[in-house]
């Protein structure tokens, strides 16, 4: 415990200041995180005893990441298709395993995971986006948090024991009203610090989000490392495992905040 809350205390000062610096730094540290989540995806398959390519695995996610953080480039369906005639034309020369597998794993993986990336970049370019990705971020830690310290003390239905056995209804409920709670109080607190308009309703909504899509997002990836039978994506972060460890819950939460800012908060 001693090691994960130290690890946090000097990442998060870290994560933070990238967030409000933006620009071409926050994009390089995207693809940067999420070319390790790829790794660490094609890695856990190949615990599974399948084959996914990694090159191919991280240029889907690169295809995605540029993508949304340089539109003009506009490579996304021609880069795509190459890349998947690409995956398809080398599983096709391998003997081992299972072609079909590793190449549905490879396109699979690196699409997923290009695509949640995408949209921490394009929550950080819409108007006020660095306040609105610190709310989608804390919006679904304080959820997890929270779900934590409720399931821990009154769980006793548990959500899916075979993927998650901690996991209860009881932790769900309190995570989306802790959610809801803190983040509305987090946006009023933002609002004051940086002159934005940041409505408390906006930040419980995104709390709500964080809560409820974060748990999907955890469970995937449970149900991949649960298939493979290991603890953790990785070791790379001291007391938390991996780099997807901290991401599972983020990976559905920032598509569908992207879109509720987007169209709701500022249509």
């Amino acid at each position: 415990m001693k090691t994960r809350v130290i690890s946090a205390l000097l990442l998060l000062p870290i994560g933070v200041a990238i967030v409000l610096i933006g620009g071409g730094l926050f994009d390089l540290t995207i693809i940067f995180i999420f070319s390790l989540a790829a790794y660490e995806f094609v890695q856990l398959m190949k615990t599974g005893r399948f084959g996914p390519n990694l090159v191919i695995a991280i240029a889907c996610v690169w295809v995605w990441l540029l993508e949304a953080s340089l539109p003009r480039l506009n490579v996304s369906r021609s880069a795509l298709a190459l890349l998947l005639i690409t995956a398809l034309t080398w599983q096709m020369r391998q003997r081992a395993g299972s072609p079909t597998a590793n190449w549905a794993l490879t396109v699979a993986g690196g699409i997923y995971l290009g695509i949640a990336g995408a949209h921490f970049i394009l929550i950080r370019q819409l108007n006020q986006g660095q306040w609105w990705l610190l709310l989608t971020l804390a919006g679904t830690w304080l959820a997890d948090s929270a779900a934590y310290l409720i399931g821990r003390k009154f769980g006793v239905h548990k959500m899916t024991p075979s993927l998650s056995p901690h996991k209860s209804w009881e932790g769900l409920v309190g995570g989306m009203v802790g959610g809801v709670v803190f983040n509305a109080l987090l946006a009023g607190v933002l609002s004051q610090v940086s002159s934005s308009y940041l409505p408390w309703w906006a930040g419980a909504v995104l709390g709500l989000l964080g809560a409820g899509l974060g748990t999907l997002g955890d469970l995937s990836i449970s149900m991949i490392k649960r298939e493979v039978g290991v603890k953790d994506t990785g070791h790379i972060i001291p007391g938390h495992g991996g780099v997807l460890d901290r991401l599972d819950s983020l990976l559905f939460t920032t598509v569908a905040s992207f879109y509720f800012i987007l169209w709701v908060v500022q249509p």
